[in-house]
């Protein structure tokens, strides 16, 4: 036979916490909805502010950020659409991506489960931009999360504590 060992706990609010823990990891709608969609949107939307340059910890910039137009479509945006980051043109995809308090824009994709979150865009030119083309480059603007980073933040969420983004 092999070594078993038992062990018990007794106090009431170790107890309590476990409950809580339990629960919590059992049905994740709450942290995509309340700490994860919050946190990821305002990244993506730092993005298309950033024109694809990413913010690090404490705020530095990251390295790169999303390929220039070609000299050809610069010129005939500006003219036609004037402070128009790229990215951006009538801004419809930018605002699908906008995070609003409890759900996206019109056309934006938030679809959580109890362990999965899918995010997206519904607008059609979105995976031409996300993926590239054999004739555009492409502009990353729905970053893989950094698992280090939502793995801190879904630990303190499932421990009750308050979550820093």
């Amino acid at each position: 036979m092999g070594i078993a060992f038992s062990f018990t706990v007794d106090d009431g609010s170790v107890r309590a916490g476990m409950v809580v823990i339990n629960a919590n990891v059992k049905n994740l709608i709450p942290f995509w909805e309340g700490v994860f969609a919050p946190a990821y949107f305002a990244q993506v939307q730092d993005l298309f502010a950033l024109e694809g340059q990413s913010r690090g910890s404490g705020g530095q910039f990251g390295p790169g950020s999303w390929a220039p137009l070609s000299p050809a479509y610069a010129a005939w945006k500006k003219r036609h659409f004037p402070g128009k980051l790229i990215l951006e043109r009538t801004g419809k995809m930018r605002e699908s991506l906008n995070w609003q308090g409890a759900s996206l824009g019109a056309g934006g994709v938030f679809v959580p489960r109890r362990d999965a979150v899918t995010v997206g865009t519904s607008v059609a030119y979105g995976k031409y931009h996300q993926h590239g083309t054999p004739k555009m480059p492409r502009r990353e603007f729905l970053p893989t999360p950094d698992a280090r980073r939502y793995a801190r933040m879904l630990s303190a969420w499932i421990l009750g504590r308050e979550v820093d983004t």
